[in-house]
Order: C-alpha cells, then sequence, then structure tokens
C-alpha cells in the first residue's frame, strides 16, 4: 500500500456532503493526517458561515441537493473567496466535471473514495493554498505602499521600466530630468525597489494579466485594485511604440530582472 506524508498542520479542511457517514469517514482520514476538519451537510450552512473561517481546502460533494457544490462554490468565489477545492462525485458526471474545472476546481475524485488518494490530494491543496495566501499578502503590501504613489510618480515609474532615460522620460511628460529622478526615487522608495531590474518585476508583477481586481486581505478586509495601477498600464501601453534599440535595452533589463525571480528571491515590498 502506497505511503502518504502525514502533514505537520493547524490547516482547516471543510467537507460538504449531505451524507453523514461519508463527512464522518472524510473527518476519520483527514484528522489522522494532522489536519482540522469541519463538515456541513448543506451548502448553505457552510455558505453562512465562509467569512468567520479561514479553511486551506474544501472537499466538496457535487450533487449536494438544494444547492449543487458547483453553485456553492460560484458563490464563494463571488465573495472573493479563492480557497483551492476538491470534488468528490459518485458518478462520472462529464458535464458536472468539466463545470468544475472551470471555476478552478483542484481536483475531482470519485466514490468511493481511497484514503491515501484524499491525503495526497488534500495535502497537495493546502500546499497551493499556503502559496495562494503568501502571494495575495505580497499583493496586499504592494497595493497599500501603491497608495501613496501619486500620478506623476506612477508614470515616470512604467516609464523607467520601459527602458527610457531620465532625460527621454523628461522630454515626454514635459519637465526637467531633476524632477524625474526625484519622481523615480521615491516611487522605487515607496514599492522597495532598489534598482530597476528590482523595479521592473514589481511593476510586471503588479500588471500581470493575471492580477486580480480585488483581493481579501489578512485582516478580512477587501481591497481593490488601485487606479494608479491604470495610469501605470496607460504609459507603458504608449510606451510599446519605442523603436527598436529602446525596446532591447527593455528587454536587457527584463531579462536581468527574471535572473532575480529565478535564483528564488522574494518581490521587495515597502
Amino acid at each position: 500500500m502506497p505511503r502518504v506524508t502525514i502533514m505537520e498542520t493547524e490547516s482547516l479542511v471543510v467537507v460538504v456532503d449531505d451524507d453523514e457517514r461519508i463527512c464522518r469517514a472524510i473527518q476519520r482520514v483527514l484528522v489522522t493526517g494532522g489536519y482540522r476538519v469541519r463538515t456541513f451537510t448543506a451548502a448553505q450552512s457552510y455558505l453562512a458561515e465562509q467569512e468567520a473561517m479561514e479553511p486551506a481546502c474544501l472537499v466538496i460533494d457535487i450533487k449536494i441537493p438544494d444547492l449543487d457544490g458547483i453553485a456553492m462554490l460560484r458563490e464563494s468565489r463571488a465573495a472573493g473567496l479563492e480557497t483551492p477545492a476538491i470534488f468528490i462525485t459518485g458518478s462520472a458526471d462529464v458535464d458536472a466535471a468539466v463545470k468544475a474545472m472551470k471555476l478552478g476546481a483542484f481536483d475531482l475524485l470519485e466514490k468511493p473514495l481511497d484514503d491515501h488518494v484524499l491525503l495526497a490530494a488534500v495535502n497537495s491543496a493546502t500546499q497551493r493554498d499556503a502559496e495562494q495566501r503568501a502571494g495575495r499578502r505580497q499583493l496586499a503590501v504592494l497595493w497599500r505602499a501603491l497608495e501613496t504613489v501619486t500620478a506623476r510618480e506612477a508614470e515616470v515609474c512604467a516609464l523607467v521600466t520601459s527602458g527610457r532615460l531620465n532625460k527621454q522620460i523628461a522630454a515626454i511628460i514635459g519637465t526637467t530630468e531633476k524632477t524625474v529622478k526625484v519622481h523615480r526615487a521615491r516611487a522605487m522608495a515607496k514599492l522597495g525597489a532598489h534598482s530597476v531590474a528590482e523595479l521592473v518585476r514589481v511593476v510586471d508583477y503588479l500588471l500581470s494579466p493575471d492580477a486580480p481586481s480585488s483581493i481579501v486581505a489578512a485582516d478580512h478586509r477587501v481591497l481593490q485594485r488601485p487606479r494608479v495601477l491604470d495610469i501605470m498600464a496607460a504609459a507603458l501601453g504608449r510606451a510599446h511604440a519605442a523603436p527598436d534599440g529602446l525596446t532591447s535595452h527593455t528587454e536587457s533589463i527584463r531579462g536581468r530582472s527574471t535572473g532575480l525571480s529565478d535564483s528564488g528571491d522574494r518581490l521587495p515590498a515597502s
């Protein structure tokens, strides 16, 4: 029989299944694996309490009566919660499986559940949750830092990452090179960037197409995407018409910043 690592964790796993026997069976396996577990036999019961909990993983029966697992996860996602979800099903329902995957389900397991497969899936899902939480904390720090960045600082910051020199930026925005240096230094200090390469990493991270429009911070506050990011994006959009030589210079900077990322360094944050 394959061995599964038993995690030393305080992570909470929530199980939602209308069959109490299945809830108890899953709870027994996960408690043995080192998890705290709460069970619910109705989706609405979980949804009513979800904001008071911080589960690291959801184990959901797709075919819960009244409000099914797909609809439950959809409502949870609409509330801004991105907890990894493992769906369990007693039948090979292809349509339900497709819907689950489109909602970003972490895994789909068929009943009867194999204890080792279940525990391995939950271990992986809780690891994903830990990574997502770390990412949200990092993004929250940067978003809060952006609240102090002025529109002009944001524009200069974006143009710097486009590879332009201070004198070129000054000509574009109609100011002096000295003023550009001041805006650049302030923006970098606020974002915790100690070099242009680090600034490129931060701006690329903030403007990633996968970046959310809102996040739930550790203090449960919902943070909205800072509007100053639109100013950065617009400035970079205009900068894409740069000459080839300038574009090459920008890619050179990005190459160095990627090297920093690949070395395992964390994004700078103030």
